[in-house]
């Protein structure tokens, strides 16, 4: 299953700016789950998460963050690099990112980014 972090603003620098912290909190508190003898090899999935950090998640297209222009041109990579996707579930209030920043996040990707997609 894939899942993405998003967070859409006008202004690509402040996106990443309302996004930087929240998602690098996000990517530590996986990293501070139990392991669980119910899911084989957990342990390296959480070793490889702890590597994470904002920018390697932005750079490898796991967290769409930026304007719209920003975040069109990230899901036009992903759909090229794995040959399609129908749905891309959106995280969109993780960790700290304010409820009126996720609000906004939404409803400028939803008006700027999903119409204007072809």
């Amino acid at each position: 299953m894939m899942a993405f972090h998003m967070l859409c603003h006008p202004d690509s620098a402040e996106a990443a700016n309302l996004a930087l912290g929240p998602l690098n909190r996000y990517l530590k508190t996986r990293t501070n789950r139990v392991n669980s003898a119910d899911y084989p090899g957990y342990d390296k999935i959480v070793a490889a998460l702890g590597q994470e950090t904002f920018e390697s998640q932005v750079v490898k297209g796991s967290a769409w963050v930026g304007s719209p222009a920003d975040i069109i041109e990230q899901v036009q990579e992903c759909d090229r690099l794995i040959g399609g996707f129908e749905i891309a579930p959106l995280q969109v209030d993780f960790n700290t990112v304010s409820l009126q920043d996720a609000e906004v996040s939404m409803r400028l990707f939803a008006n700027k980014v999903v119409t204007n997609l072809s």
